[in-house]
């Protein structure tokens, strides 16, 4: 039986753009590791979910930026996706912390170093920046645009796109929480 969960979707811009890799870097603020965010408020302190998530899907044409978390035992999804829209908020209201920014950007910086230690991995990184980006010299650049990053850059792309008509919302009740035109009904052979 699957966990209830609640996914928050929003229109993201092409790699292209000059806002990806702010989006990047709020990425890893808001979910990478256990001192992000999403896990401190969601998992950790108020213990709604048992994971808590943020995803950049960043492509050549216009991609995605989700949001997500997979419940705790008992808890609902309305709460959860209101502490995932706090979170959004909070980044909106106030710029991130210079410790924050920091750690996400080295660790960005570290894992596209770390790709392109070999032959393979410089190859993906060129062919990328050609086909996604159309100019592989952008390749050149990329460690430099996230270290360019700061808190007012975040703060602007959390308002940009993280509003209310550019969001989807996704839930997942468990079936004893489904409401009743959503669990459906069997038709005549038997198939739902």
């Amino acid at each position: 039986v699957p966990l209830p969960a609640v996914a928050l979707t929003y229109l993201a811009p092409p790699i292209s753009s000059p806002d990806a890799d702010v989006l990047r870097v709020a990425q890893s603020i808001l979910s990478s590791g256990e001192s992000s965010r999403l896990y401190q408020s969601l998992v950790y302190t108020q213990q709604l979910a048992a994971e808590a998530f943020a995803s950049a899907s960043l492509r050549q044409d216009p991609g995605y930026f989700a949001f997500g978390a997979i419940l705790a035992s008992d808890k609902k999804v309305e709460d959860a996706e209101r502490a995932l829209l706090a979170e959004i908020k909070k980044m909106q209201n106030a710029p991130v912390t210079k410790a924050e920014l920091e750690k996400a950007i080295n660790q960005l910086v570290a894992d596209q170093l770390r790709e392109r230690e070999t032959n393979s991995g410089k190859a993906f990184a060129i062919g990328s920046a050609a086909v996604l980006m159309g100019d592989a010299r952008r390749v050149n650049t990329d460690i430099s645009r996230l270290q360019a990053v700061t808190a007012a850059d975040i703060q602007r792309v959390m308002k940009k796109y993280f509003t209310d008509a550019n969001r989807v919302v996704i839930t997942y009740h468990a079936e004893a929480q489904k409401p009743a035109a959503a669990t459906g009904g069997e038709q005549k052979d038997g198939s739902r």
